[in-house]
């Protein structure tokens, strides 16, 4: 079985995916793993700030209803790790009030999709944060 230290290293475009729903990881899984993306979906925030810095991902989708640590303390979180500042954060989530959204970009997060989404539409979404990095990455 291939470590996902391992996966990291083989430079695959990886997406990071957190929701406490695992309903909702499967679809994701689907859908972005049939683009050719290598996908990791887990259920928590602490899973994601164990779980990033070693896989190295290109886009880190969050929801921000999650237990123990919403999305939005996920973010700033992962924005205080050096290596993963040039990641882009992407909330995927049923919050969609204005004061949700001004929330997550204040903490750090790049963009904003509403669930329920359109498949099309969040792919492309996840095509144009994986062709490039934030400023000051690699």
């Amino acid at each position: 079985m291939t470590t996902p230290e391992e996966m990291a290293g083989r430079k695959a475009k990886i997406v990071l995916a957190a929701d406490d729903q695992a309903e909702n990881l499967m679809i994701l899984e689907s859908l972005i793993e049939a683009q050719g993306f290598t996908f990791f979906g887990v259920e928590s925030g602490l899973d994601v700030l164990s779980l990033a810095p070693r896989i190295n991902p290109r886009l880190i989708l969050l929801d921000v209803q999650m237990p123990l640590m919403d999305g939005f303390e996920t973010c700033r979180r992962l924005r205080a790790i050096p290596e993963l500042k040039p990641v882009p954060i992407a909330f995927l989530t049923a919050r969609k009030s204005s004061d949700d959204v001004r929330a997550g970009l204040t903490a750090g997060g790049n963009d904003f999709i509403v669930k329920p989404f359109d498949p099309d539409k969040l792919i492309a979404r996840v095509v144009q944060w994986t062709s490039r990095r934030l400023l000051g990455g690699a």
